[in-house]
């Protein structure tokens, strides 16, 4: 299996477009393939894809990506960090539980692998 270097270009129902950085070869997955993983992408992604025979197998996305937050719950007062996680409402739908100090219209830092919260920017 080889690994290349792809950037997002965009979605089109449920094929995703990408684009090899070297070549400018275009190719395009289908969101079986990706899974849950589309909702990280952005246009100008760089992503790894993992070629066989010609044909992509699989995706890799950056261990790290920026993330906005759209909606949280309010902090209850006397809770620390430490303590609890609350739920948040990233900006692609995607939902994960952030820190109390974290609220609305931040950007965070989300592990891709794991979907979960890393620190706020």
């Amino acid at each position: 299996m080889e690994e290349i270097d792809y950037n997002f270009l965009y979605e089109d129902k449920s094929d995703f477009y990408f684009i090899n950085n070297k070549t400018f070869e275009q190719i395009s997955l289908k969101e079986e393939l990706i899974g849950e993983k589309f909702k990280f992408l952005k246009e100008g992604l760089e992503v790894k894809l993992g070629i066989y025979n010609d044909q992509p197998i699989k995706i890799d996305l950056p261990n790290q990506i920026e993330c906005k937050i759209e909606t949280t719950d309010a902090a209850i007062k006397g809770q620390t960090a430490a303590s609890s996680y609350k739920p948040a409402l990233l900006e692609n739908g995607i939902n994960i539980l952030v820190p109390p100090f974290v609220e609305s219209g931040d950007n965070i830092i989300v592990d891709t692998r794991t979907i979960e919260y890393v620190k706020k920017i």
